[in-house]
């Protein structure tokens, strides 16, 4: 087979085919559906390639230079990623607004931390919704998941080598290791867009394509002996590398992004096998076919460069918009541009430094012991000033009401816990536990779940609940006692706006039916907490909204007309207001009249109260705590009356 530069050739071919198929996927092709499932292959093309490594380097000298394995991953992945980060906190530090320098600056941390994957799934980050202010980082998860499993890659390969001495049990531990990954994501499955970031970036969820990757290196790494293994026939390799791309191909032009059995029944196993059976067939030396087609030149060199391809094409992506030209031709451009700089990195830095380490770039030896750490500390030391900048932005926001005094800490601790789905979780955003010393939120919230214990129904769709938002709403009240809260914060949000399919049939919005529903809720989620030792229960209605759908996720823009609605906002507030007027311990917090008693307002003494016309940005929910968290004292149990 032909080699490059002792590389299998087709590997980078392949590896240059999918990194197209996937820019093109983020650069809006539409055909190209299932586009992200080429993330699989990079993984699995990459755990055989290094795995076949450390397996000669054991049979070689009997052990695994753990240490050598990582400079050469410092070196192969560091610099490059330098770039992009310090370029995304140029931009954003540039051109963005506070909050977004916040998030982006949290982002570029993990990003040098290699955690970006988990900061992705804590935030519920959604790798489908390509709407509003996208992290220019966000695809830098795979690099995580990279980095964390190759923490343990040498002592992994160290230890199938060690205790199973033919190629066939060291494959199969590594399958076997693989299923039980698969089988894992099936168990924590997939219930909607709510669970899907974790399923999507989780590194536990991911390993199953980096250990199919592991089990093709051991299958094909040399023997104890030092001896390659035998090989299939010729015509069954290149019947199962057919088979391999056909599969791949196939997924990325049909796969939908929301394929439950992609998770729940095995997908990604069977495009990671699909993968690993194109890896098996491009280490074969015997110059098949499909390899000497995959090893065209041009696309071994795009898969030579792929790793920079895959690094600067989407903040170049978010930040040249070219909404004027005809989708083909932006996408035209922004590729060429990728290409061009992605050439020169791989040029003059990155393959110099994976040749000579810092020697190919620097020659002094001063400046190689002292700028590169200097770098990364810089590095570091702007995306944490960014992230953490912005807590003192949201501390001088002005108060919601001009006749609000100045807040002073009480005598008596009021601990609440503030239950809700995702608008209540955009109100944590602007939460300032330093500020508030005499109040400790518990934060009780959870994205994308219904405080209404029914299907939703819309667009002609019943939106069955998610398992996790289940477990939410059976869950919240044991945390509730745990925590000692005496006060229970319940966020009314846009799906009291929403027809539900009840036992009784379909309610709509604006009908005693639904109104009864709202009511019944409420009604449990108050018996509910005060089984859990509370004594009180705040309710914080629903404020008006001009809703844009462009600027929603896919999955919420049926919200827009509903959530726009004065009258359904009235109507629902109005059943509110009767149910805390009639229930012992409840009371209301008028979020509407603060926001909307002179008609509605996107900003309020000049800060944007949202970020995508319904959840708070973060200054408009710092904003509107410094009136709600007063609200929340005085309302609650033995409040201190101490004041400023």
């Amino acid at each position: 087979m032909p080699r490059s530069r002792g590389r299998f050739a087709a590997i980078d071919g392949y590896r240059g085919l999918f990194v197209i198929l996937v820019m093109l996927y983020h650069f809006g092709v539409a055909a190209l559906a299932g586009g992200w499932v080429g993330i699989n292959h990079f993984f699995v093309f990459s755990g055989a390639l290094i795995t076949r490594m450390l397996v000669k380097e054991h049979s070689l000298t009997g052990r695994v230079a753990a240490r050598r394995f990582y400079v050469r991953r410092v070196r192969r992945i560091v610099p490059p990623m330098l770039v992009l980060v310090i370029a995304v906190l140029i931009h954003t530090a540039l051109f963005q607004s506070a909050v977004l320098k916040r998030q982006f600056g949290g982002d570029a941390f993990a990003t040098l931390g290699f955690f970006l994957n988990w900061r992705l799934i804590s935030r519920g980050d959604s790798y489908f919704d390509l709407f509003g202010q996208v992290s220019p980082l966000r695809h830098a998860w795979t690099l995580a998941v990279e980095e964390q499993f190759y923490v343990l890659a040498p002592f992994l390969i160290l230890a199938i080598c060690t205790f199973a001495i033919r190629r066939g049990r060291r494959a199969t531990v590594a399958l076997s290791l693989a299923a039980l990954s698969a089988l894992w994501t099936a168990h924590i499955g997939y219930h909607g867009v709510v669970s899907q970031a974790r399923l999507y970036y989780g590194t536990d969820t991911r390993a199953q394509a980096l250990l199919v990757g592991v089990a093709i290196g051991l299958l094909l790494g040399v023997d104890r002996s030092g001896r390659e293994p035998a090989h299939l026939s010729r015509s069954a390799t290149h019947l199962l590398a057919w088979v391999g791309l056909l599969v791949s191909l196939s997924a990325i032009f049909v796969l939908s992004p929301t394929s439950a059995w992609v998770y729940n029944k095995g997908g990604m196993l069977l495009f990671a096998l699909g993968a690993g059976l194109m890896s098996f067939a491009a280490i074969d030396e015997r110059g098949l076919l499909i390899n000497r087609l995959f090893g065209w030149p041009p696309l071994v060199y795009l898969g030579r460069i792929s790793y920079g391809l895959y690094l600067y094409h989407w903040p170049i992506h978010l930040w040249l918009p070219m909404h004027a030209l005809p989708g083909l031709v932006s996408g035209a451009i922004q590729l060429l541009i990728t290409l061009v700089v992605a050439s020169l990195s791989f040029r003059h830095l990155e393959l110099p430094i994976m040749m000579h380490g810092l020697r190919g770039i620097v020659s002094s030896a001063r400046i190689r012991r002292t700028v590169p750490m200097a770098i990364v500390a810089a590095t570091m030391a702007g995306s944490l000033a960014l992230w953490q900048g912005t807590s003192t932005s949201l501390a001088t926001v002005p108060p919601l009401r001009t006749d609000q005094p100045a807040y002073r800490a009480g005598s008596q601790q009021v601990p609440f816990a503030l239950v809700g789905g995702s608008v209540a979780a955009s109100l944590v955003l602007g939460w300032l536990p330093g500020h508030y010393r005499d109040e400790h939120l518990d934060n009780k919230t959870l994205l994308g779940c219904d405080l209404i214990d029914a299907p939703m129904i819309h667009d002609g769709h019943v939106a069955t609940s998610p398992a996790p938002c289940n477990r939410w709403r059976d869950g919240w009240p044991a945390h509730v006692k745990t925590a000692g809260d005496k006060t229970v914060v319940v966020v009314a949000a846009e799906q009291f706006l929403v027809a539900h399919r009840t036992s009784q049939g379909t309610v709509e919005p604006g009908s005693a039916g639904m109104s009864a529903l709202i009511s019944h809720t409420l009604t449990a989620m108050w018996h509910n907490a005060q089984k859990a030792g509370a004594s009180r229960m705040d309710v914080v209605n629903i404020p008006c909204r001009r809703i844009d759908r462009q600027l929603l996720a896919p999955s919420l823009q049926f919200y827009a007309a509903l959530g726009s609605s004065d009258t359904l906002v009235d109507w629902a507030n109005a059943t509110i207001r009767r149910w805390v007027a009639n229930t012992k311990g409840a009371a209301l917090l008028d979020l509407h009249h603060q926001l909307c008693a002179d008609g509605y307002h996107s900003t309020i003494h000049k800060v944007d109260l949202y970020h995508d016309t319904v959840h708070f940005a973060p200054r408009g929910a710092a904003m509107v705590w410094t009136w709600l968290a007063p609200a929340i004292r005085d309302n609650a149990p033995h409040a201190s009356t101490t004041r400023g």
